[in-house]
């Protein structure tokens, strides 16, 4: 049994008086962004996820709410309350990959890093930029930069920004003579052969039949896990952290040939057929990677599964066949149609997002009040553009659309002296993603432990997503900060309860 010294009690609260009977433990944090109960349970039942199940029988299990809630049921907030043990009000995040320097709160790693632990954090969102760390720092696919520690990593980095950003169709792929001097580079790395001819046999796939492209998507976690696997064993951190959004793309994008009972418009047979089995790939990929980590870690170590919030069919009467993502062929076109100045740092994100700086306020405000008087006709909704900002940092997107058929011109304000007062027609500034949008965010999150000392078969009731932080920080040995307002899961090792701070927010927990 483990105490925790009285200075240290007095220091961070009476919720840390409590003794943790399992001592403090390496922790590994996996990352399946927006994975739910509503796909696994009947994949469970067909035996199709056996390492989930394994965790279930074995472990404990939480359904954590997000204390978030629309409009900032978003990832790029979640994951950092997530992080940080608090909501919104107090770290401040608002869009995606932006610079940890702006978010006011300290996140878990931060904390282990202070209490003389090693960490090893591999594409968790508020990670950038990175700076010296016991350990390894590699921040997510959206960074604006392929900087990570120690820099040698960087290739790995090129990789997942290179590979995200074509996916999205904001940069071209490389030639192959620049394929195979990275390849050379992410051997070294990590990469393994058998993952390479995964990559093969995908690419011959495609060029036979070109609808299984969207298995390309699960080619990233593969290739990321081994680089991790690289680094966990040669850094072998206290705590550590990967992350992996291939199933929520699926969710997103192949909800209705998945399953298109709750849609207003059903799959097409075609659909069915071409993307019928794109969740359920990605799915029993997370698995197949579960499976791969249990046999990484050491007895040493608790496994946590962790997700920020959920998803669900996205229904919308607005949109019955869905909604049509709109993206910009040129964003820089856009910003000289509105008569941005003094523009830099121009950053896609979260596909059609782009996030640009400017610095001056005066103009930055002028900026975004031109977007927003844009217009567009022809379709749902007069509104052309989404902006906000967050700092000197302004990210701005087309708003999403429903599938026509006619006309559909966009209009820039008077005072957006560059643009074409008679219009333009959404194919001379913009394409249409396809498919159309099928899944959306749910406030219903994941929360797993398994290791020695947890008790199996454990479920947790009464949780939030600011409970997962406390819960890590308690299992590494580590008080709970005052800061933090959700409590320890101290049942999933045979204790009572943690208690929650009394000024907890408001969430309701039934």
């Amino acid at each position: 049994m483990v105490w925790i010294p009285i200075t240290t009690s007095i220091k961070y609260g009476a919720r840390n008086l409590m003794a943790n009977v399992l001592g403090p433990r390496k922790v590994l944090l996996l990352e399946f962004n927006e994975i739910t109960r509503r796909i696994i349970d009947p994949l469970m039942a067909q035996g199709k996820m056996p390492n989930f199940a394994r965790l279930l029988n074995e472990g404990a299990s939480a359904a954590p709410e997000s204390v978030d809630l629309p409009p900032h049921l978003d990832p790029w907030v979640t994951w950092v309350t997530v992080h940080t043990g608090v909501d919104r009000s107090v770290h401040g995040a608002t869009v995606l990959e932006q610079d940890s320097l702006t978010i006011k709160a300290k996140r878990t790693w931060n904390y282990a890093e202070e209490a003389g632990k090693s960490i090893g954090v591999f594409g968790s969102i508020s990670a950038y930029p990175p700076r010296p760390v016991p350990g390894f720092l590699v921040p997510g696919p959206f960074a604006p930069s392929s900087d990570t520690f120690p820099p040698y990593l960087s290739p790995a980095q090129d990789l997942n920004r290179k590979y995200t950003q074509v996916h999205g169709k904001a940069a071209k792929e490389d030639s192959p003579l620049k394929m195979a001097k990275m390849g050379l580079d992410l051997f070294k790395l990590g990469l393994s052969p058998t993952t390479c001819a995964t990559i093969a046999a995908q690419l011959v796939r495609e060029r036979v039949d070109p609808s299984v492209r969207w298995k390309r998507v699960s080619l990233q976690p593969l290739v990321n896990y081994d680089f991790f696997q690289s680094l966990y064993r040669a850094y072998q951190p206290d705590f550590a952290t990967w992350h992996t959004n291939h199933a929520a793309h699926y969710m997103h994008h192949y909800w209705r040939s998945y399953d298109d009972t709750a849609f207003i418009m059903k799959a097409t047979e075609k659909e069915k057929a071409e993307t019928g089995g794109a969740i359920e790939f990605g799915y029993t990929l997370c698995d197949q990677l579960l499976g791969r980590f249990l046999k990484l870690i050491g007895e040493d170590t608790i496994l946590a599964v962790a997700t920020s919030m959920g998803q669900q069919p996205y229904v919308a009467e607005m949109f019955p066949d869905g909604r049509v993502v709109v993206r910009m062929t040129d964003p820089r076109r856009i910003l000289d149609l509105v008569g941005a100045k003094g523009t830099t740092d121009l950053v896609p994100t979260m596909v059609p997002q782009w996030n640009v700086k400017i610095a001056d306020a005066t103009e930055r405000a002028r900026v975004i009040d031109v977007f927003r008087r844009c217009r567009v006709t022809g379709v749902e909704r007069p509104n052309a553009f989404y902006v906000t900002e967050t700092g000197e940092i302004i990210t701005f997107q087309p708003m999403g659309i429903g599938k026509h058929s006619g006309e559909i011109r966009y209009f820039f304000p008077e005072d957006a002296v560059n643009a074409d007062p008679k219009g333009y027609l959404l194919e001379e500034l913009f394409e249409r993603d396809t498919p159309s949008k099928q899944g959306m965010h749910h406030p219903t999150g994941l929360f797993l432990l398994h290791g020695k000392g947890i008790r199996p078969g454990t479920e947790i009731k009464n949780t939030t997503n600011l409970d997962i932080a406390p819960t890590l920080l308690t299992l590494l040995g580590i008080p709970v900060p005052p800061v933090m307002k959700g409590r320890v899961m101290s049942e999933a090792w045979g204790e009572a309860p943690g208690p929650r701070a009394a000024d907890h927010l408001d969430v309701n927990l039934s």
